[in-house]
């Protein structure tokens, strides 16, 4: 799989830009893409994501923003979002990490694996129409495929049955996948009616740690035969899992980094 022609062609004028920095995304001085917002430098992350049975290949990478203020300390996603003053900047924020994201993610050129990309809570608040529509567009715009997208939507939707059912329906008219997280198994009833639902993601430590462990990932993956369950935040390994349906994630598995060689 090569690299998309329309991306190659957005990182060259990037790369041919006299005014780095001044630009919301940019090419740094060691040849990395970020982006700039207010006073803080953002670059990406990428964690893999494996599923249990198949564990020498990485089936897919969740993107985490991490950024730097202007005295060179790091700050953490959630401060972050707190700098943004209202719905429109949150929304600019999310959507920008989110296009910073995939574009370095592409150019990793990595075959086949998916790119999972958080929604910010409150850009979920402030987009009351198509969910998904504009960041199709930057999709279609980079020639990125649109299959290869998993929009990871916050643990605080799940409860509100009405506004996720929404939700999910717009990231389904523009062709994205969702993954939602949950933080019990009791969370499973206000998504009892949502079939295609392709992942839902829950931390380890949400998770029993006696035999009843199995009882709750077979709950989760009976929501429907498309269902994947990925146990995230994992600090150990854990070796008695070898289902295609159920995917491991966290520290124990690849730390969070750049990709590059």
């Amino acid at each position: 799989m090569s690299i998309p022609s329309k991306t190659h062609l957005f990182v060259d004028s990037l790369k041919k830009s006299s005014n780095k920095g001044d630009r919301p995304l940019f090419i740094d001085d060691t040849g990395a893409l970020c982006a700039k917002w207010k006073n803080f430098t953002l670059s990406s992350v990428f964690q893999p994501i494996f599923k249990s049975n198949e564990l020498s290949k990485a089936f897919a990478y969740e993107a985490f923003v991490r950024t730097i203020d202007s005295a060179g300390n790091q700050i953490g996603a959630d401060e972050l979002f707190t700098k943004a003053t209202d719905h429109d900047e949150i929304t600019g924020l999310d959507r920008l990490c989110r296009t910073m994201h995939l574009l370095n993610f592409a150019l990793q050129d990595i075959a086949g694996a998916l790119l999972f990309l958080n929604v910010n809570e409150g850009l979920i608040s402030a987009v009351d129409t198509n969910h998904g529509a504009a960041f199709r567009k930057v999709i279609d715009a980079l020639g990125f495929s649109p299959n290869r997208i998993v929009i990871e939507l916050p643990a605080s939707l799940v409860k509100d049955t009405k506004r996720i059912h929404f939700v999910l329906q717009n990231y389904r008219l523009n062709s994205l996948e969702v993954a939602i997280n949950i933080q019990s198994i009791n969370d499973l009833q206000a998504l009892s009616e949502r079939a295609n639902i392709h992942y839902i993601k829950i931390a380890r430590s949400f998770l029993s740690s006696d035999k009843a462990f199995f009882d709750e990932l077979h709950q989760i993956n009976q929501l429907s035969k498309q269902t994947n369950t990925i146990i995230a935040q994992n600090q150990v390994t854990l070796d008695s899992i070898d289902d295609p349906k159920v995917m491991l994630q966290g520290d124990a598995y690849g730390i969070p980094s750049t990709l590059k060689d």
